[in-house]
């Protein structure tokens, strides 16, 4: 008689979790430390590009491309003819509407000499092909990511791409919807490296010996879904093989029904936090445009009348990042995030719209309301000891969504009114309103010229 294998079920299964145990630590740990993929642009892969100037948009900077050793060469005589004059590499990584799919890449490295008069600063572009709006005989329809940052004097800088944000300018130029304006780098096309927007004028010399993006063959997030997914596929094969066992043997293990009960509460924790990391920003904890996405159609009540926008800006951060540094810089995001988190209510909600820019989401609120909480939250900033040991000011526009507005327009009136803010003297607030703007600088409200 053969014997029954029914007895033998848990130690198989047991076998087969210690092996995705091993599995799992040895794919996250070479996942850490290797796994490692890098796409190159630079002279020695013979990269297309191009080196280009203002000239063509009404400037008078010139640009000269030299090659030598492995290191592309700009010469950039830079003339302030117009309000942005630069020069800058375009590296063509795609052929047609077909380019590189970057989304899946932690970081890009920079490894650039820069010498010149005045500030030494690059500015990075990521131009994304989108069908939606984006065609071939127009390179301003490509969607502008981009970031600009302080070329050290040695060294390679590396910069997270998660860092990155469309351009301002471009969603207003191109009237971009909320739902279509989000970082995007699924398509890249081009990669452009301008001279910083406040350059000097004179002879600007950039030294390129690379740039590289820097990813994992298999993303964080889809390995930790496939290994979820396998632990999930165990967990199952768990209770399917202890109910064999159980309907032969007629005895319940309570002992394996509590070991399935933990693992699957810890794949629920799991799922929740990579869930939040999507939707989070990791430096402030607020919510990113993505979480704002999500939370809008998770919560359409949100956008049920009245409700208000509270754009919230920072005055003066560059001055904080070049005085005491970009790490005390992001000590002051993180402090600034929680002051306006403890002010606010629960229901409201906070995103990090991009750099030192917050939004206020505030649902069933109408302007005045929106302008009391937004005073109040000014003063709270200016009465906050920050870590700097510097008194710190944010400035504020608020917009009411009318009845013919989108999430969209009502953003862009909040936003308007910071700049109005910023214009008008800095820690502020004003409202903008379909007839009327109100601004108040914390000592007496005046009504501003009707728009």
């Amino acid at each position: 008689m053969r014997p029954d294998p029914a007895p033998h079920v848990p130690a198989f299964m047991r076998y087969v979790t210690g092996a995705l145990l091993a599995a799992t630590i040895g794919l996250l740990t070479w996942h850490h430390y290797g796994m490692e993929r890098v796409i190159e642009l630079s002279d020695r892969k013979k990269t297309p590009l191009e080196v280009s100037d203002d000239r063509g948009s009404g400037g008078g900077s010139v640009a000269t491309l030299e090659r030598g050793g492995g290191v592309l060469r700009m010469r950039c005589q830079l003339t302030h003819k117009i309000d942005w004059p630069h020069c800058k590499y375009m590296f063509f990584v795609g052929q047609g509407t077909k380019g590189l799919d970057l989304s899946e890449f932690d970081s890009v490295s920079i490894d650039a000499r820069y010498s010149g008069p005045g500030r030494h600063a690059l500015r990075v572009m990521l131009l994304n092909f989108e069908p939606n709006f984006s065609t071939l005989d127009d390179w301003m329809s490509l969607k502008v990511n981009e970031l600009e940052f302080t070329v050290p004097t040695q060294g390679v800088t590396q910069i997270p791409l998660n860092v990155f944000h469309t351009a301002t300018w471009w969603v207003d130029w191109k009237k971009v919807p909320l739902e279509e304006s989000g970082m995007r780098i699924d398509n890249v096309t081009r990669v452009e490296l301008h001279t910083g927007a406040t350059g000097d004028a004179g002879e600007h010399v950039v030294e390129l010996r690379a740039l590289r993006f820097h990813g994992k063959w298999i993303s964080q997030g889809r390995l930790y879904m496939l290994l979820m997914g396998a632990w999930i596929l165990c967990a199952a094969g768990w209770p399917l093989m202890a109910s064999l066992q159980l309907r032969r043997q007629l005895r319940h293990s309570s002992k394996r029904l509590s070991l399935l009960s933990e693992v699957n509460r810890a794949l629920q924790l799991e799922a929740r936090e990579l869930v939040e990391q999507v939707n989070t920003d990791p430096l402030t904890g607020a919510l990113n445009r993505q979480g704002l996405r999500a939370a809008l159609m998770s919560t359409p009540a949100i956008l049920a009348a009245p409700m208000s926008v509270v754009f919230a800006d920072i005055d003066h951060f560059k001055h904080i990042n070049d005085e005491h540094g970009h790490d005390a810089g992001d000590a002051v995001l993180r402090q600034f995030a929680a002051v306006i988190t403890a002010g606010i209510r629960s229901s409201d909600k906070l995103v990090r719209w991009g750099g030192e820019e917050f939004l206020i989401i505030c649902s069933g609120t109408g302007a005045e309301q929106a302008r009391v909480l937004a005073e109040k939250l000014r003063v709270g900033l200016k009465n906050t000891r920050w870590s700097t040991g510097h008194g710190i000011t944010a400035s504020f526009g608020v917009a009411e969504l009318t009845p013919n507005d989108d999430i969209g327009d009502a953003i862009k009136r909040a936003d308007e009114a910071l700049y109005v803010a910023k214009d008008s003297g800095r820690d502020r607030v004003v409202v903008d309103l379909p007839a009327v703007d109100l601004l108040t600088d914390g000592k007496a409200g005046k009504a501003a010229e009707p728009r």
